[in-house]
């Protein structure tokens, strides 16, 4: 079942978000992980959000999505990330 890695961030430092980019995005590809789209958040319509913008990456399922956010290669570059801004993310699967 498609999986979906939905990532919501406030970027604080935009050259190390850029180099968070090119060194992540080629894990999330092992992984089966698709890079979708990325955009700032124009519209609250309902409830609350804190963040600036939301990129979005298709997974085979789930599981694939798990096991890349915590695989040895994507930790090492949390503190890079922790850099870069500050981010929630979240995983669902379509049914």
């Amino acid at each position: 079942m498609l999986a979906y890695f939905i990532a919501h961030g406030t970027i604080r430092n935009p050259s190390k978000m850029d180099e968070y980019v090119e060194k992540s995005g080629p894990i999330f590809a092992s992984f089966g992980g698709e890079f979708l789209t990325v955009g700032a958040v124009t519209h609250i319509l309902t409830g609350s959000h804190n963040r600036e913008r939301v990129a979005i990456f298709k997974f085979p399922d789930a599981a694939a999505a798990e096991a890349c956010y915590n695989c040895d290669a994507y930790k090492r570059l949390w503190p890079l990330r922790a850099e870069a801004g500050d981010f929630d993310f979240i995983v669902f699967e379509e049914y």
